[in-house]
């Protein structure tokens, strides 16, 4: 994943190649320009896609087709959608501003940043939150939003919202830029760079949720794998077959179980239950794998193993070391079974027969 979230590579916005605070009738205009431009086979200048200005990470596929256009356009055209596209999108509103674009559209974004430095207005925060997550720099975009949503949520929503039919506070603001965030960067970048409890506040819950999100997924995908094993007598296809059912389940929510374990309090009861779950299905997966797949009891073992780990009832806990019991007993039976059939030892038993039978006929000749 790039360092520079989607949402600012290939806004709409910057598609048309206007400001967040373009009115519609702008907008409409631009679009048109371009089609006219494009009538006659010449490419219209956007000073807004910024692919010369150091510093900034541009790797995108952004392109202005006629297509594009339509459809950047039919998303700017829904008031909500409107508002999550200029989150994360430049404002023109002052003399200031002017000044700041003339040296962003020359290549210096160090010094456009430093005029928008000189003033916190409302333009000034929203800029520099653009040019900071352009750079991947999330926490200084962060505290800059802090600001913009604590001191001006009325303005930017009368800038950015032409219709006039939004209602938002700075909360609603402020979980907005975090739920779009979190579709755009991993965990791990938004954990990091946290600046304060302003935004632990949102960011914590959120990317919780989404990793609830992710393991209820997984776990559907294989209790429907186990369904389709015990009717069918086979599991479904899978991207890692060698893993399991059970295996591969541990495989997919590897990440998102660390990172519950990272930000929950271990009494936290969504981790305690997504835990619990977790333990009873990799209970299932290590009976029904063994039954019916003729999986090996070291796999059983194994299942079974992580499913104490995760699991926190004591009678459960009570009837999976029983479970492990039984398959240990399986397995040293196994293993002394294959020791038995094992050639080398055949060899050496048949060469101790040898030796013995030869010794006796030799001790009965001397005698």
């Amino acid at each position: 994943m790039s360092s520079v979230p989607e949402i600012i590579l290939n806004n709409p916005f910057r598609v048309l190649g206007v400001y967040a605070n373009s009115s519609y009738r702008e907008i409409v205009a631009s679009v048109s320009k371009a089609t006219k431009f494009m009538e006659v086979g010449r490419t219209l200048d956007y000073p807004l896609d910024l692919p010369m200005v150091k510093n900034l990470n541009v790797k995108s596929n952004l392109t202005h087709s006629l297509a594009d256009l339509d459809n950047a356009l039919a998303l700017l055209s829904n008031s909500e959608e409107r508002l999550k596209y200029a989150q994360f999108w430049f404002l023109r509103m002052t003399p200031l501003d002017d000044e700041a674009f003339e040296y962003l559209f020359a290549g210096d974004s160090d010094v456009a940043l430093l005029v928008w430095y000189s003033e916190d207005n409302l333009s000034s925060l929203q800029n520099r939150i653009i040019i900071s997550l352009w750079k991947g720099d999330f926490k200084t975009a962060l505290q800059d939003a802090e600001q913009l949503y604590t001191l001006f949520p009325k303005e930017f929503l009368k800038a950015v919202d032409s219709k006039g039919t939004l209602v938002k506070s700075s909360a609603d603001l402020a979980q907005s830029f975090v739920d779009t965030l979190t579709a755009n960067l991993t965990p791990g970048q938004l954990l990091d760079s946290i600046p304060s409890s302003f935004w632990h506040d949102f960011i914590v819950p959120t990317v919780s949720e989404d990793a609830i999100t992710k393991i209820d997924k997984a776990l559907q995908d294989a209790k429907d794998q186990l369904d389709m094993l015990n009717s069918e007598g086979r599991g479904a296809d899978s991207s890692l077959p060698n893993l399991g059912i059970g295996g591969k389940l541990l495989y997919d929510i590897k990440d998102e179980l660390d990172l519950l374990k990272k930000v929950s309090a271990p009494d936290n009861p969504r981790l305690l239950l997504t835990s619990d779950r977790l333990a009873n299905m990799l209970y299932e997966c290590s009976i029904d794998e063994f039954n019916i797949r003729k999986f090996s009891p070291d796999y059983s073992i194994r299942m079974l193993q992580n499913a104490l780990d995760l699991s926190n009832n004591s009678v459960d806990k009570e009837e999976i070391n029983n479970k492990i019991a039984l398959f240990q007993k399986k397995a040293e039976k196994k293993s002394g079974n294959q020791s038995s059939d094992d050639p080398d030892l055949g060899c050496l038993y048949f060469f101790i027969f040898i030796f013995l039978f030869l010794a006796l006929i030799a001790s009965s000749k001397s005698c």
